[in-house]
């Protein structure tokens, strides 16, 4: 069963249908929001979306250096 959720991200609301709890969920876009704001804060006039990309590039080589 889906749940909706209300999560913010580096200060973008939005809803999220998840099958995960509340919970899951919140610890996400809270750890997603630290890694942004963490390269945010790395480089001089990186906007949000840069970070996010960036942030969303480093996510997936950590997923595939998982798999491997």
């Amino acid at each position: 069963m889906k749940n909706t959720h209300k999560i913010n991200i580096a200060g973008v609301e939005m809803m999220l249908n998840s099958e995960n709890g509340e919970e899951y969920v919140q610890k996400l876009a809270a750890e997603l929001t630290r890694r942004i704001s963490t390269i945010s804060l790395s480089a001089a006039g990186v906007s949000k979306l840069q970070a996010a990309v960036v942030c969303a590039l480093d996510l997936l080589d950590e997923n595939v250096r998982l798999k491997m």
